[in-house]
């Protein structure tokens, strides 16, 4: 942009979006300090980090983490934590990740941690709705305690869900400010036949937190904001018109700083 050229209208405030810092820690953590972002800490989401010693990584990306002028957040382990699962040695090794994320997230000075929902869609028994629900309800209080004493909310985000029914039954049941829903805009898309508006609607009032890519509309492309299919400024003006305080992750890899100009967002 030239001198003389009128900046683009930011299409989101600046103090609700986070870089996501995933493998590339140093550049995206560049980022966030570079446009004064929040961040969402997914480093340690990673199997590889969850078996070994993470203390001086973790030391590292606090430091740096204290330096951001945005909100902060962690993504939680997701890769097989079948929480729901009527196996209780999965549900006890869930419960151990989940806590052991609170810690990492209490460490940042994050805000909240995410996980996701992992509604298993592939199973067509009429029974699973009620069997993952009840099993949801056995499992979140002790983690939604143990969060609380640590300052941090839950937040759940779709993955494989079709419908965005199920999140807002539990968030119904559970009804409290401390467990929220987040929507992924691409998962909503690749995985289910209902529109954007569609899933903000459905959420309501737990909507919290908003996980920003595009996508070619097949695969999990994590491509930057008009880069793909997905219409990135009706979904905003539908996610914005509730009202609510969402914040906005950027889980577009190297092409944060691209879909950081898509929104208008300018270096600070």
């Amino acid at each position: 942009m030239t001198r003389n050229e009128t900046p683009p209208p930011e299409l989101l405030p600046a103090s609700r979006i986070l870089v996501a810092v995933n493998r590339d820690v140093e550049d995206e953590l560049a980022c966030a300090e570079e446009y004064r972002l929040g961040a969402e800490i997914q480093t340690f989401s990673l199997p590889e980090m969850l078996t070994r010693d993470i203390s001086g990584l973790l030391s590292g990306v606090a430091t740096r983490v204290r330096r951001l002028r945005g909100p902060i957040g962690v993504h939680g382990p997701f890769i097989d934590t079948t929480h729901a699962s009527s196996d209780p040695e999965i549900v006890r090794v869930c419960r151990m990740r989940y806590l052991a994320s609170l810690d990492i997230a209490q460490a940042l000075g994050a805000h909240y941690v995410l996980f996701h929902s992992q509604y298993n869609t592939m199973l067509k028994l009429e029974t699973y709705p009620d069997l993952y629900h009840e099993a949801s309800l056995r499992f979140w209080p002790e983690i939604l305690e143990a969060a609380a004493t640590r300052g941090l909310a839950i937040y759940i985000e779709n993955m494989f869900d079709e419908d965005p029914a199920p999140m807002r039954r539990l968030a119904d049941a559970l009804d409290t400010p401390g467990f929220k829903l987040c929507l992924d805009l691409a998962h909503s898309q690749i995985y289910s036949g209902r529109s954007i508006a569609d899933w903000v609607a459905a959420y309501g009032r737990h909507l919290a937190h908003v996980h920003m890519n595009d996508t070619r509309g097949t695969y999990d492309d994590h491509l930057g904001l008009g880069q793909g299919r997905l219409d990135i400024p009706a979904a905003l003006r539908s996610l914005e018109s509730t009202g609510l305080p969402i914040t906005y992750a950027l889980e577009t890899n190297a092409y944060t700083r691209a879909s950081l100009e898509f929104l208008g967002i300018p270096r600070r």
